[in-house]
């Protein structure tokens, strides 16, 4: 049998994590709702264009937005606690597994 997975949202930048939010509750239900053929006015627990919004309104901190899944027992706690003991560690195996919504371009320095 297949574990259970979790799906997470997550921003980043130089200074650490913005924020990590599980949006497996509100996938499940929004597919139900496609499923079903009904009109869903389910709010998503984070707002993606608000996430770009702020990513791009500070490319000095090199924000990355990404998107990734994990089994059923890592808990969004979990998640906390290793975002503020070992980030990097978080941010290497996020990359590594996730899906990139968005990285700040890198652009060379006009003046070294």
């Amino acid at each position: 049998m297949k574990p259970k997975q979790k799906q997470f949202i997550t921003m980043w930048d130089t200074l650490g994590f913005e924020c990590i939010v599980d949006i497996t509750s509100y996938e499940r239900a929004k597919l139900l709702h496609v499923i079903k053929g009904e009109d869903s006015e389910l709010k998503p627990p984070v707002s993606v264009y608000h996430l770009l919004l702020r990513a791009k309104a500070n490319p000095q901190r090199f924000p990355e937005i990404w998107s990734f899944t994990t089994t059923d027992d890592i808990t969004h706690e979990a998640l906390i606690e290793i975002s503020k003991d070992d980030p990097q560690m978080l941010v290497d195996m996020i990359r590594g597994l996730g899906h990139n919504l968005y990285t700040t371009p890198k652009q060379e320095a006009v003046i070294q």
